[in-house]
């Protein structure tokens, strides 16, 4: 029996229509870009997928050094006192670049395609604050508000917000994201 290959115009039209959404023009309308994808530097992967879910790793806030005109993860302790490195505004800004370099290694992972992204299920942010900071919650909007941002409605999450006496930057962020094929 002969099959063709032609695609009817109707399967066309339904392929068609799953793509809506657009994310990197609406991105590039709002003025947003992706940094560079990095790869994992030692003996782990940046993201691991599990069926229709894609677990990444954290991302660390990084900010342009002006010397080296590289992009250099800023460390440091988070706070509002005498004994903070970095402020808790500056620390919502580098939650909010974390949240970028984390939707670089998705678009990384689902070939370019930020419109595969069904849902952003999961948000987990660590602050290595002062120990009198409170405001952990305050700074990982930086990194929630991007997302929804970003992705609207998709974007939206649960999440954890905490604080640690050591972190090998001032702000950290991961997320489980759920794709689309």
């Amino acid at each position: 029996m002969f099959t063709s290959k032609v695609l009817s115009p109707t399967f066309r039209v339904a392929r068609a229509a799953i793509r809506k959404v657009h994310t990197e023009k609406e991105m590039a309308a709002k003025g947003i870009s992706l940094p560079a994808y990095q790869d994992a530097v030692w003996s782990y992967v940046k993201a691991q997928r599990d069926g229709d879910k894609l677990y990444i790793g954290d991302h660390v806030g990084q900010a342009l050094n002006p010397e080296t005109g590289e992009m250099e993860t800023v460390r440091g302790k988070v706070g509002d006192g005498p004994d903070a490195d970095v402020t808790p505004e500056r620390a919502e800004e580098l939650a909010s670049q974390a949240a970028l370099r984390l939707l670089s290694t998705v678009s990384h992972y689902v070939g370019g395609d930020l419109d595969r992204v069904d849902q952003v299920i999961k948000v987990v942010g660590i602050v290595n604050g002062t120990p009198d900071f409170r405001g952990h919650g305050k700074v990982v909007n930086g990194a929630s508000d991007m997302l929804v941002e970003v992705l609207g409605d998709r974007g939206k999450h649960a999440r954890t917000c905490t604080g640690a006496g050591s972190l090998p930057a001032a702000v950290t962020v991961e997320m489980i994201v759920r794709v689309k094929d």
